[in-house]
């Protein structure tokens, strides 16, 4: 934790003092307290210093404005027969959630417009000082300016000109709004651009009279290319599910039944089953009601209450021995913008005690090493705005969302969008491990040092899939060495279970 605090700060142009990271570190939530240290001090500041830290400590204050919760975790000197001479770090350590409960004190506009903002800003952070964007000015400061500067701006709308295939985008900041030309035979043009995305530009400007600015280059905040990532010093495998749809008539119980054999060390690689110690499903734990029409015929369990009951049992069909950290997703019972809470006490109550329930998204570390899960409902608004995207291949999807250091950027999609102070889909910091369901696929990729994992369903192809042209591939689940991040498939989908190399 303690290089991620260093490397986090870093990506903002700050140096931390090393009293302020100890005092950091001996705080329940260091990276959200972090956070809040960037959001609230000068972009001039150079240093984070042991009174910053002291100041916003004294007012019991986290990123949301609510006071700090106790961390979630479970240590190895908790489980019979381990006796250990120093505490070791916590196995699970929840480090943040996308979804920030607050109080209405104004309209939905207002509010939209403070995310919206709250977005500009943490991305602006990650942009500025970049090397290929000399000369960073705001919209307004561009007004009678002629050459080569650089603006960090938010996309209004892309459009492209039916006479010559050349890109105009409409972008803003604080300042103001701004049109840009971007030719098509330029660099700049290749990047597939989205709606309400962040980016910097360098353009040049002119002296005719009717002038537009020209775009040179487009940068995105995007992962560094060069970053140390954390690994687990002890031997550790995390299990990686989505999309049961508990309560589902598709539920797959027969490919389940294999998985628990699988677990309890009774089927092929035992030695690798028993080095298990966490399970992460990546949301839609049940199929839910009324999601989309006629759901009524697909379902075996027809009570909302009663689909968690059954998923407390399924989870408890898990080995004893493992720590299960559960998201939500768009078929369960919360609420179905995003970021979305974590499930109602009313719900989990029926689950066992050793489930970590967060929200979607939720950044967390596994010993040690940091996960950022989400269930991927905006894969539905990014998909359609990326050229040659599809369901097949949801990691190339996620390379994008690396790339804009956003989950879900676009407004107005399908996805539905919470107004909330904080921007909860941002990917601060970049993660070893970002993973995603929703697609019903199976996909193992790499980018600049993060794993990428979309989940397989543990469901079978339904009508509605059917009819939108969705293809599962269902019934895989992925192991994931923390020490190394290789990646193990298993396949429960045939009559037996196979246990092989997952490409990345």
């Amino acid at each position: 934790m303690r290089d991620h605090l260093v490397a986090f700060f870093e990506s903002h142009h700050r140096l931390v003092q090393a009293d302020a990271l100890q005092l950091l570190l001996e705080s329940p939530e260091p990276l959200l307290l972090s956070r809040r240290l960037v959001e609230s001090t000068p972009a001039e500041a150079t240093f984070v210093t042991r009174e910053m830290v002291e100041h916003l400590v004294a007012r019991g204050l986290s990123v949301s404005g609510a006071v700090a919760r106790p961390t979630l975790s479970r240590r190895p000197s908790d489980l019979p027969g381990v006796t250990r001479a120093e505490p070791a770090p916590p196995m699970f350590t929840l480090l943040g959630e996308g979804f920030v409960p607050t109080v209405r004190r104004r309209n939905a506009l207002e509010e939209y417009e403070e995310l919206f903002r709250s977005r500009y800003r943490a991305l602006h952070r990650l942009l500025r000082g970049r090397p290929d964007l000399p000369n960073l000015r705001t919209v307004k400061e561009l007004d009678g300016f002629v050459g080569t500067a650089s603006v960090i701006v938010m996309l209004r709308e892309i459009r492209r000109t039916a006479a010559k295939g050349h890109f105009l985008l409409n972008v803003e900041d604080e300042s103001g709004g701004l049109e840009l030309l971007v030719p098509r035979d330029t660099p700049a043009a290749r990047t597939q651009l989205i709606p309400d995305e962040v980016v910097g530009v360098r353009l040049y400007l002119g002296k005719e009279r009717k002038r537009i600015a020209r775009a040179e280059a487009i940068e995105r905040p995007d992962v560094p290319t060069r970053r140390t990532g954390r690994r687990a010093e002890t031997p550790s495998h995390v299990l990686f599910l989505s999309d049961l749809h508990i309560g589902s008539k598709s539920f797959l119980d027969e490919p389940w039944q294999r998985l628990m054999t699988f677990l309890r060390g009774e089927g092929p690689r035992p030695e690798l089953a028993r080095s298990i110690d966490h399970v992460v499903v990546a949301g839609d734990l049940v199929d839910g009601i009324g999601i989309y029409p006629n759901q009524d015929r697909d379902l075996a369990i027809g009570d909302i209450v009663e689909q968690y009951t059954e998923l407390g049992r399924r989870l408890r069909e898990l080995p004893e021995r493992l720590d299960l950290v559960v998201l939500p997703g768009n078929h369960d019972a919360v609420c179905p913008s995003e970021p979305q809470p974590s499930l109602p006490k009313e719900l989990t109550a029926t689950l066992p005690d050793r489930v970590h329930s967060v929200g979607n998204p939720s950044t967390f570390a596994l010993n040690g090493v940091v996960v950022q899960a989400y269930h991927g409902r905006s894969f539905d608004d990014l998909i359609p705005a990326l050229p040659g995207a599809s369901y097949e291949r949801p990691t190339d999807v996620m390379k994008v969302m690396l790339k804009m250091r956003h989950l879900g950027p676009i407004y107005g999609g399908r996805m539905p969008v919470t107004p909330q102070s904080r921007d909860g889909l941002l990917i601060e910091p970049a993660p070893e491990i970002l993973v995603t369901g929703h697609a019903h696929t199976f996909g193992v990729d790499e980018y600049r040092g993060t794993l990428l994992l979309n989940a397989s369903t543990w469901q079978a192809e339904t009508e509605y899939q059917r009819m939108r042209n969705i293809t599962p591939v269902p019934a895989h689940a992925a192991i994931v060495d923390l020490a190394t991040l290789m990646t193990t498939a298993i396949d429960c989908s045939g009559r037996q279970t196979t246990v092989g190399g997952a490409p990345a």
